[in-house]
């Protein structure tokens, strides 16, 4: 009977040698059914869920009355554009590319109270999502009161 010769364990140098870094839009590629994309219908109702939820949330933190208007119109043969529009206070310019292009940043991670969504991943998942799969820019139009002249930015995620 041969016995086996023990194999010599990893040192954590070599350990440390195996690790890897993948992008932000590889994992989300790899693991879009966890954000619910994991289909083109469930991804368009995603999309307008995550749209609503900042709006009503938007409207609540402002202390108004939400008046929402939602929109999806077909581009071309499996390509939507989703509008949702609010009568809430608005975005900052300055903002924008943070609220809409990156995962993980939000105004609700801090509260106690739950509510609406607490990832923080939801309204820029929708845009890496659709940029993913068109190869265009989320194109965001906001402007902070009604008699504001409108900011309209493009905004995309470095993938």
């Amino acid at each position: 009977m041969r016995t086996k010769t023990p194999r010599p364990r990893p040192t954590a140098v070599q350990l440390a040698a195996r690790q890897r870094e993948i992008s932000v839009s590889e994992f989300f590629l790899k693991n879009r059914h966890l954000l619910g994309f994991d289909s083109p219908a469930k991804a368009l109702l995603t999309a307008v869920k995550e749209g609503v939820d900042n709006a009503l949330d938007a409207c609540e933190e402002a202390g108004v009355l939400p008046e929402i208007r939602v929109e999806i119109g077909v581009v071309r043969s499996g390509v939507y554009r989703v509008s949702v529009e609010d009568n809430g206070p608005g975005i900052v310019p300055d903002q924008i590319g943070r609220i809409f292009g990156k995962l993980l940043y939000g105004s609700k991670f801090h509260k106690l109270s739950q509510s609406r969504g607490q990832q923080g991943m939801g309204i820029a998942a929708a845009g890496m999502y659709a940029q993913l799969t068109t190869g265009k820019p989320a194109r965001i139009v906001t402007r902070t009161g009604s008699r504001r002249r409108a900011s309209q930015v493009l905004v995309s995620i470095d993938t």
